[in-house]
């Protein structure tokens, strides 16, 4: 019996010092976890600054597709953790532009020539490959970054995905990028009308777009919501044209195929 005591009067004080511990561990990994995001939320502001600094109209229409597109995730379903890589995929899905090599295009203001627009479709492949470090924090940021302008019929670019193949937080961006390229002025276009806008994107479904993600066009809340992100980005353009900013709106690449129509789907608008 004295042995059984002794057993029992030390379990307490060791069952004490491994909770301890494990509190310990616990709080380090909640505390390296919290430095990490605190580093990732500073790499992201660095560079958003940078594309501001190099070319604030694409930083504008970029937090536009960042915020249609976490609109459109959320009714689409997507776990938080999607929906969070979504959003800074969304945000930088242009950092390629800011290579010297495409500003020239960026910045012109005339319709695209082919050799600029075969120039241009570089873009997504230099996008992804400043964003690599982020892969280990966002998982697959790159494959969605690299594939926001593939077209569901296999048209797009630059690997010819078809379809399932694209990744789906791709899908929701070109949708998003392709919107706020119609709704926004451009330099040798006024914008389109909200409805106008879905009506073009509509005629691209099942072939430039994901069928399913436009249905969800109709769905509440996307499309007021939808609708309020175009207006006040409207405000927002005019605001900076009044500024003399004008200069550094982002242009519109229209890559991919799209109706021939005037008014037809700017499928490379980011």
């Amino acid at each position: 019996m004295p042995r059984a005591r002794t057993t029992t009067s030390l379990a307490g004080p060791a069952l004490g010092a491994a909770a301890l511990v494990g509190a310990g561990w616990a709080l380090d990994a909640w505390l390296r976890d919290r430095r990490l995001r605190s580093t990732h939320r500073i790499l992201v502001d660095l560079l958003l600054n940078a594309l501001t600094a190099d070319d604030p109209g694409t930083a504008r229409h970029s937090r536009r597709v960042a915020d249609l597109s976490f609109v459109l995730a959320e009714t689409a379903c997507l776990p938080r953790r999607e929906r969070a890589t979504l959003r800074v995929a969304a945000l930088l899905h242009d950092m390629g532009k800011i290579d010297d090599r495409f500003f020239h295009i960026v910045h012109s203001r005339r319709p695209l020539t082919p050799e600029q627009r075969a120039e241009i479709k570089h873009h997504p492949h230099q996008s992804a490959h400043i964003l690599e470090p982020m892969e280990p924090l966002h998982p697959g940021i790159i494959a969605i970054v690299s594939s926001h302008h593939e077209c569901w019929d296999g048209s797009g670019y630059p690997r010819g995905l078809a379809g399932g193949d694209i990744p789906l937080g791709a899908r929701i961006i070109a949708l998003a990028d392709v919107f706020d390229a119609l709704t926004q002025p451009r330099k040798y276009r006024g914008p389109l009308p909200v409805d106008e806008a879905l009506d073009e994107i509509g005629k691209g479904s099942g072939r430039q777009f994901d069928p399913g993600l436009v249905r969800l066009l109709d769905a509440w809340p996307v499309a007021d919501r939808w609708a309020e992100i175009a207006c006040n980005g409207r405000v927002e353009e005019r605001l900076a044209a009044a500024e003399g900013d004008e200069e550094d709106e982002e242009e519109d690449d229209d890559l991919s195929p799209a109706p021939p129509a005037p008014s037809a789907v700017p499928a490379g608008a980011g």
